[in-house]
C-alpha cells in the first residue's frame, strides 16, 4: 500500500515505484496519483511489471466523482476500488444508515464496472446493540461489496482476525498486513516486529483465498522505504 511511503510519493512518484519494485515488490495499491496522469502513472507501472491490485478513495470521492475515479482506473487495468475511511458508526441506526449509504455507492460501481470494498479500521469491530459489528452488517447488507480486511487494526480491536479471514471467506480478495508493538498501543512497527502474529495469520489468509497482501505501516520512525523492505522480508519468510 503506497501509503506507506506517501511522503516519497508527493515528493518524486516515478522513484518511489522505482525504489519499491526494486525492494521486489510485486504490486502496488494507490491511494493518489499526485497530480500525474493515470496514462504516464500506467507508463511507470508497466515499466516496472507492478501491477495496480486497488486504490483507495475517500466516501466524498465515490458519491461524486465515481464516473471520474472508473475513468482513471480503466487507465490503470484494475477495477477494484476501495473505501479508504468513515467515522465508525456507534449505534445500530448509524451503522445500518451507513451501510445503505455505501451500498449504493457499491451498486453504482457495478453498473461503472467496478467492484468496491471497504477499509476497515478499529471502530468497525466493535459491537453494536444486538451484539453485531458494523462488518457483520456490510457483508449482510451488499451482495457486491467486498472487504478489505486491515488484519492489524482487526487485531488491535480486540478481534481475531484468522477469525475474520474464515467470516469473510471469499469476500476478501485484498488485505492490509500491519504490525503493532501492542495491543492498545496503536504502535505502528514493521510487520513481523509486533504482537499480530503474523506466523499464524499469513498463512490463514492465504488459505481464506486472499489474492494481494498489501504491507502497510501508517508512522514510521525512520525511512519508510526502509520499513516496507523490513516487512517484505518477513511476509516472505513467514510463508516460505
Amino acid at each position: 500500500m503506497l501509503y506507506t511511503v506517501r511522503d516519497d510519493c508527493a515528493h518524486d512518484l516515478e522513484g518511489t515505484l522505482r525504489a519499491v519494485a526494486g525492494l521486489g515488490y510485486e504490486g502496488v495499491e494507490l491511494y493518489s496519483l499526485h497530480g500525474h496522469e493515470p496514462e504516464v502513472v500506467r507508463g511507470w507501472l508497466d515499466d516496472l511489471g507492478l501491477p495496480v491490485a486497488g486504490r483507495h478513495a475517500s466516501l466524498d470521492a465515490l458519491e461524486n466523482g465515481l464516473p471520474e475515479l472508473a475513468g482513471e482506473l480503466r487507465v490503470l487495468g484494475c477495477d477494484r476500488l476501495a473505501l479508504s475511511w468513515i467515522d465508525p458508526p456507534g449505534t445500530r441506526a448509524g451503522g445500518d444508515a451507513a451501510a445503505e449509504r455505501i451500498g449504493a455507492v457499491a451498486a453504482h460501481a457495478v453498473e461503472l464496472g467496478l467492484r468496491l470494498g471497504f477499509h476497515n479500521h478499529w471502530g468497525e469491530l466493535a459491537p453494536l446493540e444486538g451484539g453485531e459489528t458494523f462488518l457483520d452488517l456490510l457483508l449482510g447488507r451488499s451482495a457486491e461489496l467486498w472487504l478489505e480486511l486491515d488484519l492489524g487494526w482487526a487485531w488491535e480491536a480486540g478481534a481475531d482476525p484468522v477469525a475474520w479471514l474464515e467470516r469473510a471467506r471469499g469476500r476478501s480478495p485484498l488485505v492490509h498486513v500491519k504490525d503493532f508493538r501492542g495491543r492498545g498501543t496503536a504502535t505502528h512497527c514493521a510487520v513481523g516486529d509486533g504482537e499480530v502474529g503474523y506466523d499464524r495469520v499469513l498463512p490463514a489468509a492465504v488459505a481464506a483465498g486472499v489474492e494481494w497482501l498489501l504491507v502497510e505501516q501508517d508512522e514510521t520512525d525512520g525511512p519508510a522505504l526502509a520499513t516496507a523492505e523490513r516487512s517484505l522480508a518477513y511476509v516472505r519468510r513467514a510463508l516460505a
